[in-house]
């Protein structure tokens, strides 16, 4: 049973190879279709993080970039001269850009019942406050974070007193996922997280798997050091898995709780990864060509020449008879193909991984429609991940409304709101001119306060409630008034008629 939960799609890239095609005439009958046996190569996710952080990037691995051996003729010994490494973190900054688009903007909720009623907002208001106070938002940003580096992510919900809790789980914090999905139905059926425990020496000490299924969640224990270590490697020699069952308890909900995404080309990054290679591979011949011809050659020729200088090298004095030549050796200028290189392949990588490199902008404010034109790769994509994320916030959405519903005690009324949750990317934009837009069609009637308040940066989703209260809050005020001074006047008037009376 465990071995079978231990399974997972591995990532791949498919390795360039030639098909083999028929051809045929237009007559009756059928064509044959050409066998296309593809050829995969398997990527782990520790390749994505070793291309994620400049120490792992493949410019510093000697065997890709190899350092110089010379021979020396004197010493009669070979030695190794270390060339120049250059590595640039173009992935976190292609993933820096990818984040900012999709989680800029906080999710939209909406609540779309046909009959809202006060109480009914006033429910839906509180569902948004739990939303923040709970730190969805953030637990989003490192769920797309962890998704966009490694490749897939997870998000956990969990219940201990009737207290909601959410935990992130990804490669990067050491969690291995394995989920698992219903063939008919595509549902998420059993998910599986496996990491482990280590000692003051970084090694390994104990495996721990956790399983959640629509009712269950279980913990299992392997241990790898020890004695229990030692029995361990006993039963996997007898065909055992070596896990061990510690606790069994039901988990809470109606559900697997875990909202899980993956994507299947891998890292934000991986389609442009071989021109990044390239690229810092030519950065690096270029620094190794500068520090061998950036400075002139001195050609000396004579038979009494003599060279004077410092420690650093430099020449100070030169003494040579008048037969002597000296002369410096003009270098070849190669400036116009490097730069051609770099900037053709810095270019594609930018282009390829959805990215801007913002522009130098001379003038004031630039109106909207510059600013999405210039950031429209990122804005394309940021489209496109909000898409593909659409059932991430459904499934967030489902989770968090039962699990805060069972801490407030208000489940009931919860689930009863039928509230629309999506992504707004983030867009550059002038705000000025977006307020300007937003007042212009409230006033032209075919815009409404509430949206108005809401599309604005500056509002909150609960915003239009604040205005509304506000509105009462003065006619109570004016009603108060009102009676004050309707008060005032009635006591005058009786003041008045005792004193003639009198």
């Amino acid at each position: 049973m465990i071995n079978d939960i231990l399974t997972k799609r591995a990532f791949v890239r498919p390795m360039p190879q030639f098909a083999q095609t028929t051809t045929f005439t237009r007559k009756p009958g059928r064509a044959k279709v050409p066998k296309d046996t593809t050829l995969w190569q398997t990527v782990s996710q520790g390749q994505f993080i070793r291309e994620y952080y400049t120490s792992g990037h493949l410019i510093n691995d000697p065997t890709y970039y190899p350092d110089r051996i010379k021979y020396d003729e004197e010493k009669k010994q070979f030695f190794t001269e270390k060339v120049v490494r250059c590595a640039f973190p173009l992935q976190m900054i292609i993933t820096s850009q990818h984040l900012v688009h999709i989680s800029g903007n906080d999710v939209r909720h909406e609540l779309t019942d046909s009959d809202n009623n006060e109480e009914k907002q006033e429910l839906f208001l509180q569902w948004q406050k739990g939303w923040l106070d709970e730190n969805i938002e953030t637990r989003l940003y490192y769920f797309y974070k962890s998704a966009y580096i490694v490749g897939e992510a997870a998000l956990l919900f969990y219940l201990k007193d009737n207290k909601m809790y959410t935990k992130n789980l990804s490669f990067l914090n050491g969690d291995t996922l394995y989920p698992h999905y219903d063939s008919i139905t595509g549902k998420l059926d059993a998910f599986a997280r496996k990491f482990s425990d280590y000692d003051e020496e970084n090694n390994e000490y104990v495996q721990w798997l956790e399983v959640w299924d629509e009712k269950y969640l279980r913990r299992y224990r392997r241990d790898v050091q020890g004695f229990r270590g030692a029995v361990t490697k006993v039963k996997e020699l007898f065909g055992l898995d070596g896990w061990v069952l510690v606790d069994e308890d039901l988990h809470g909900f109606e559900r697997v709780p875990v909202t899980y995404h993956r994507r299947e080309e891998g890292a934000c990054w991986s389609f442009v990864q071989d021109a990044i290679d390239k690229y810092e591979l030519a950065v690096s011949y270029l620094c190794q060509n500068n520090m061998a011809y950036a400075f002139p050659i001195m050609v000396l020729q004579g038979d009494n020449v003599e060279v004077q200088g410092d420690i650093y090298g430099q020449v100070k004095a030169i003494t040579a008879d008048k037969e002597s030549n000296i002369k410096y050796l003009e270098r070849s200028d190669n400036t116009a193909a490097f730069e051609l290189q770099l900037n053709t392949l810095l270019r594609q990588i930018f282009l390829g991984a959805f990215a801007v490199m913002p522009p130098e902008v001379r003038s004031g404010d630039l109106p909207g429609v510059a600013i999405k034109l210039i950031y429209s790769p990122s804005l394309d994509r940021a489209m496109i991940d909000a898409k593909e994320f659409d059932h991430v916030i459904d499934d967030t959405n489902e989770l968090f409304t039962y699990a805060y519903g069972i801490q407030t005690e208000k489940l009931t009324q919860f689930k009863s709101l039928n509230i629309l949750s999506y992504i707004v990317p983030y867009i550059h934009q002038n705000t000025a001119e977006l307020i300007n837009n937003l007042v212009q069609a409230k006033s032209a009637g075919i815009l409404s306060a509430e949206t108005a308040s809401e599309q604005t940066t500056y509002g909150k989703n609960c915003e239009f409630a604040k205005i509304t209260a506000e509105a009462k809050q003065e006619q109570e005020a004016d009603l108060l008034y009102q009676q004050i001074k309707t008060n005032a006047s009635k006591s005058n008037t009786n003041s008045t008629a005792n004193a003639t009376t009198k």
